[in-house]
């Protein structure tokens, strides 16, 4: 009993005890109070010196350490499914749609209305399915040309495509009008709108990959590896240096991420393109679907994968050999690296619009995120949305600076031999007086030209 009462003699002495004196009581009081106001008050120092409080620094650091590991989890995956080839990236591109445009689709979605009206969600998904038909229906035919007892069974299906495709989107249309109920008409049309809206920014501009896969992977995988990269840049810069506010549809995008990761984006594309140019299962159109990076692909390139010599300017030879002591006349540099630094400055300046358009869609319906299927990243469409435009823009760069005419002498010979004798004539006498007009050949060739063909 003595050891019991002396043990609760000195646990009555213990802060906060109830049987402590009133007096000590208020004392203790005071002084926790005074603790919790300096605490407050040097919180709100550091706020206003631009210092993060501590909590909220350990929280950036946990998201910073989740955002890194799903990051790499997801180079990971990507690397992966570009050596597996042409089909598992077409693959891959379709789900990514599918779940892009179910979250994009989400967000103009009322439970109760779509409960009374029960054929939504079903007309979504049909307007998306008739969609996929007619995109991927066109590249499976490219894909079938090198099968040709495939291609022959589904002929008529290939030769109709456009026709089938438009007659299931008009089912789809009646169908839609057969559902409008009064009261809602609002809504469904909104609903309607908002619906192809999604499928035009959405699955059309992201077929463009699948385009540029058939013209060779590396056109697939360059501009996509640039904006993950301008992405990953900005974020450290913006993390470490960022201090101005770049836009305000973004806050935490920063002047400083924005023009750090845009640097590193185009040294990167520089030195990462002259890498890829020696692959040929990058730079070659793919033979097969079934292609994989371990496949023995062979082609005659693209001349500007190339390397070719380039004279450096006097001057900077000059200064190089003043500084260095060496003398370099010439330099080896690859066409295409010169592309790509037009690629890596649209990825860095223009795509990333893209990404600000979606926190506009953000905004405007109050989310933080469009979803969270991705730790740390939030939705599928928070990580893909500047990569649509990019495919666009880099596909449509290729077209029209670097894809070489897939016209030949034997083409347009076969599609001459397939007019009549008057249409022929009429092209041969068409095509030399083109020639004469533009100085190709002289006045006698074209009247030597002539009397062999019977004319005047």
């Amino acid at each position: 009993m003595g050891r019991i009462s002396k043990k609760t003699s000195n646990t009555s002495l213990q802060p906060g005890d109830g049987n402590s004196s009133p007096s000590k009581l208020r004392h203790r009081k005071g002084h926790d109070d005074g603790r919790q106001q300096a605490a407050a008050s040097s919180e709100l120092a550091a706020a206003g010196q631009g210092m993060v409080p501590v909590e909220e620094n350990t929280k950036r650091w946990r998201n910073w350490r989740q955002r890194t590991t799903f990051t790499f989890v997801m180079i990971g995956g990507f690397f992966t499914v570009i050596a597996l080839g042409p089909l598992s990236i077409m693959l891959m591109v379709l789900c990514l749609q599918v779940l892009i445009y179910r979250e994009v689709i989400s967000l103009s979605s009322v439970a109760k209305k779509e409960r009374d009206l029960p054929w939504s969600r079903a007309m979504n998904a049909y307007f998306l399915v008739c969609l996929e038909y007619y995109l991927y229906g066109h590249n499976m035919h490219r894909a079938l040309e090198r099968r040709p007892w495939l291609e022959a069974h589904l002929r008529p299906v290939f030769a109709h495509h456009t026709f089938i495709s438009f007659s299931l989107y008009l089912i789809g249309f009646v169908w839609f009008v057969g559902t409008l109920r009064k009261g809602y008409y609002r809504f469904q049309m909104g609903q309607f709108a908002w619906t192809h809206m999604a499928l035009g920014l959405v699955v059309v501009q992201s077929q463009y990959m699948i385009e540029n896969i058939f013209e060779g992977i590396f056109w697939f995988f360059l501009p996509i590896a640039l904006v993950i990269v301008n992405d990953i840049f900005a974020y450290i810069f913006g993390f470490f240096f960022g201090r101005h506010q770049l836009i305000e549809l973004s806050p935490k995008k920063t002047w400083e991420g924005y023009i750090g990761g845009g640097l590193m984006t185009m040294v990167f594309g520089f030195m990462f393109t002259a890498l890829l140019s020696d692959w040929r299962f990058m730079v070659c159109p793919p033979p097969t679907l079934s292609m994989t990076a371990f496949s023995n692909v062979q082609c005659d390139v693209n001349p500007v994968f190339v390397p070719k010599d380039y004279a450096v300017p006097a001057a900077v030879t000059t200064l190089l050999s003043t500084l260095f002591g060496r003398h370099i006349a010439t330099v080896t540099i690859r066409p295409v690296q010169f592309h790509s630094l037009a690629i890596s400055a649209f990825a860095s300046l223009i795509a990333p619009f893209g990404g600000f358009f979606a926190s506009g869609v953000k905004r405007a319906f109050n989310i933080k995120d469009f979803g969270n299927s991705i730790p740390g990243h939030g939705g599928v469409t928070d990580r893909f949305d500047c990569q649509f435009i990019m495919a666009a823009f880099s596909h449509t760069y290729y077209v029209s600076f670097i894809k070489l005419s897939s016209v030949t002498i034997g083409g347009v010979f076969s599609s001459f031999l397939a007019l009549n004798p008057d249409m022929q004539v009429e092209l041969f006498q068409s095509i030399q007086e083109y020639l004469q007009n533009t100085g190709s050949i002289s006045d006698a060739v074209r009247s030597a030209a002539v009397a062999a063909a019977g004319g005047e």
